[in-house]
């Protein structure tokens, strides 16, 4: 990739830094009198302009201590000072991440890993494939792809001195961001909406993931796509989001495209998935009227469908994909020539969409 394209993604990059905390406003149950606005004031300012992590956590401690009100103040304030801090994290995290994936591609050769590439995509052509092939052809390769290709964000951050010293920065800041969000969780009237309740630490795991698999992309469109991705998938519950990275992680190690996720696919997966567990059947046809097919019940949701896969019994989103992996026909639907996905579950129940 030249300099220039290089900088575009890094661009994207930044401007996806936003979704990582957005920012929420609260109304008051009354409105705020002078003396509440200038105490909340003082306290984000104290917060903002603290010297270190200590002061920062003292201020953050007596702003929560003001009410509701403050405590979404203290969380556009954290949101503030994380969104250039995440930013050339990324950026750093993506440029050490090519740099270690280059040294460790000097030791192969692009027609082996074709080859293993060829192995995999090669089984959806098989007119009798079995859960035997898969095992037995498509893992070895697939693992050797896995071997070379994919990095840990342990390992990226193992060649960086750096990057360790810019993470638990992040991580300083993320714990206010946690505590401001637990109060709100606990004091907001239940209708009231919030950002991503999951723990920071678990939040920038998700997006330093990402960012590991953008440096595999082979190519501008695809590293677009899993940007875009990233955006899409604050909509849609996290295991659902780490199902579908998992299942575009494989199509990459493939030689594939990525897959786009289609927040309306997810929509009527999930609601399948719900009219299953609730009326107690396991089929692509539902009884329920107007969901007869997969096709009715993207309909329903404003989309369209080719191909539908079901599952039950795992808690996790990867589960369900390695499920499917070794399932001939749902393999062949993940493996297909399709551009959008969803994936949406209850409970342990799981239903994929593909248009």
């Amino acid at each position: 990739m030249d300099c220039r394209r290089f900088l575009t993604i890094l661009l994207v990059l930044a401007l996806l830094a936003a979704v990582l905390i957005p920012i929420l406003r609260v109304r008051a149950a009354q409105p705020l009198t002078p003396k509440e606005r200038r105490e909340i004031g003082t306290a984000v300012t104290a917060y903002r302009r603290a010297e270190d992590h200590d002061a920062r956590a003292e201020a953050a401690r007596k702003t929560l201590a003001l009410g509701t009100p403050a405590a979404a103040a203290l969380l556009d304030a954290v949101g503030a000072e994380l969104k250039p801090l995440e930013a050339r994290y990324r950026a750093a995290f993506l440029k050490a991440a090519r740099a270690v994936l280059r040294e460790r591609l000097k030791e192969h050769d692009t027609e082996e890993l074709e080859a293993l590439q060829a192995k995999v995509t090669s089984l959806s052509n098989d007119g009798g494939l079995s859960k035997e092939t898969i095992k037995k052809k498509g893992d070895p390769a697939l693992a050797k792809l896995e071997a070379v290709l994919i990095l840990t964000p342990d390992e990226i951050r193992q060649a960086s001195d750096a990057l360790n010293t810019q993470r638990e920065t992040l991580l300083a800041f993320g714990r206010h961001r946690d505590k401001a969000l637990d109060y709100l969780a606990e004091h907001l009237p239940k209708a009231e909406a919030l950002p991503d309740t999951r723990p920071y630490e678990e939040v920038l795991a998700d997006h330093e993931a990402l960012t590991a698999l953008l440096a595999i992309a082979k190519s501008d469109a695809h590293r677009r796509r899993l940007i875009a991705n990233a955006d899409i998938g604050v909509q849609i519950e996290p295991e659902e989001a780490r199902g579908l990275r998992r299942l575009n992680q494989i199509r990459i190690l493939a030689g594939l495209s990525p897959l786009r996720i289609d927040v309306k696919l997810c929509e009527a997966a999930r609601d399948h998935s719900k009219d299953m567990v609730e009326k107690k059947f396991f089929a692509h046809d539902s009884p329920v009227r107007g969901k007869k097919t997969p096709w009715d019940r993207a309909k329903r949701f404003g989309t369209t469908a080719y191909a539908e896969n079901i599952a039950a019994g795992s808690s996790t989103g990867e589960g369900s994909i390695q499920q499917w992996w070794y399932s001939p026909g749902h393999h062949k639907n993940m493996m297909g020539n399709h551009s959008r996905v969803g994936l949406g579950r209850h409970g342990k129940t799981w239903t994929q969409l593909f248009g």
